[in-house]
């Protein structure tokens, strides 16, 4: 199962959706995260904390419920 998050190019801001799966590093820059995955690269707006942050609410909003 795929791990997607919303985040935003740095460029033009636009709202793309980012599989975390692919993700290899991820560093900060000035004014942009720069994401490296398997294939290449993605700058994005968030910081690293708000990438983690979305990354932890994708993981609970996917968890099954207990019965």
């Amino acid at each position: 199962m795929a791990h997607l998050i919303t985040l935003h190019t740095a460029g033009k801001g636009e709202e793309i959706v980012f599989n975390l799966d692919t993700m290899v590093s991820a560093e900060r820059s000035y004014d942009y995260t720069a994401i490296q995955t398997r294939w290449g690269f993605q700058n994005v707006r968030e910081t690293l904390e708000e990438i983690m942050e979305k990354s932890r609410q994708s993981s609970l909003d996917n968890m099954p419920e207990n019965k």
